[in-house]
């Protein structure tokens, strides 16, 4: 299952030499976009594409995966394999990805790091008078549901002053299980089970919920949708994913403004390759955001860590010979993650940036 600890060992691991490179490759396996043909003749070209590049070793792991291991319930495939080091990890996804291949000394890891910081741990929270259904969602896979079931609560339509009393008794009722939902939700919130949350039900529903909700938690609300209560968890995830991904594009595209916002006013900010490099090798990047497009080459050194866009004949800082980086970018992915940097990948076709955008905020 790809969650951080696995995409912390993908960014950890080497090839040994260039000689016995890992291949990655991304598969759209979407049975809504494709057929199962389909998806079998784009891994053909796929591979084919670095036939002669790639290990043959390698090819073969990842068509006898797709061939008879792969059970083809994902919308998504990344697989990775070395087999020279016997190196094999292969995540079936729930939401899809574009396809892609790449061949290097480092696992090509870009696209996994946007889907976990897109879909990842998000709860949607159906609720309506009588009660409440808390769905957990990590990448589109279910992962837990919990409940709340209220008294009975129906509206009482006569007049007189009894109907009256039992309108009352009903409001409070639902008040109650509303409020039983609301801590309940907190106490996920808490126990970091979820990074965001959708309401569903029906816009009263919704807006009464939304006001019991503690304080510390109305802030992870992204959307709402309408979706009855008994909605089944297929149903639930699938109209969820569309809600996170126009949160997650509203929120990358904020933040892409007060990057560029503060580099323009002179503030603690790197733009472009060049700068941004320096800013992570220095130390001072606190938040790296990378179109997911963008790929340069770049050169490095394996003594001390220097990196530069432009080849020398040896390091400036200690006079080691520099290493071509395939692609600088994703290396920046990869600092990122075993750093403790935050990082966001975003898309020029949604934000409003320039293709190949790469630039980061910094502490100082």
């Amino acid at each position: 299952m790809l969650n951080e600890a696995a995409l912390q060992a993908l960014a950890s691991f080497q090839a040994a030499s260039d000689a016995a490179p890992v291949l990655s490759l991304y598969l759209n396996v979407d049975p809504l976009q494709r057929t199962t043909d389909t998806y079998k003749l784009a891994l053909r070209h796929l591979l084919d594409s670095v036939d002669g590049v790639v290990p043959k070793e390698d090819r073969a792991r990842v068509e006898r995966y797709v061939e008879l291991e792969y059970d083809w319930q994902g919308r998504g495939l990344a697989c990775f394999s070395c087999a020279a080091e016997d190196f094999w990890q292969a995540f079936p996804l729930r939401v899809p990805v574009d396809d892609q291949v790449f061949v290097g000394r480092r696992p090509y890891i870009k696209p996994l790091s946007d889907l976990l910081d897109t879909y990842t741990r998000y709860g949607v929270v159906l609720v309506d008078r009588e009660g409440a259904h808390v769905f957990l969602f990590h990448l589109g896979e279910l992962e837990d549901v919990a409940g709340v079931a209220g008294e009975d609560v129906k509206r009482h339509k006569q007049g007189g002053w009894a109907a009256a009393r039992f309108q009352r008794h009903e409001e409070e009722t639902a008040y109650r299980t509303l409020k039983e939902a609301a801590e309940m939700v907190s106490d996920i919130v808490r126990r970091g089970q979820c990074r965001y949350l959708i309401l569903g039900g029906t816009d009263e529903n919704v807006a009464r919920f939304a006001e019991v909700l503690p304080k510390h938690v109305q802030p992870l609300v992204v959307g709402t949708m309408n979706v009855d209560i008994t909605a089944s968890p297929a149903e639930v995830g699938e109209k969820s994913l569309a809600v996170i991904h126009q949160a997650n594009a509203a929120r990358k595209q904020a933040l892409v403004d007060q990057l560029v916002t503060t580099a323009a006013k002179g503030g603690p900010a790197a733009l472009g390759l060049k700068d941004t490099l320096m800013a992570v090798y220095a130390g001072r990047a606190h938040h790296l955001v990378v179109d997911d497009e963008a790929m340069a080459e770049a050169y490095r050194c394996d003594h001390c860590g220097y990196v530069d866009v432009e080849a020398a004949e040896a390091c400036p800082l200690c006079g080691s010979s520099l290493r071509k980086l395939p692609d600088a970018v994703d290396s920046l992915v990869r600092w990122a993650l075993t750093q403790g940097i935050d990082l966001t990948v975003v898309s020029s076709k949604e934000q409003r940036v320039d293709a190949g955008f790469v630039g980061a905020l910094l502490r100082y």
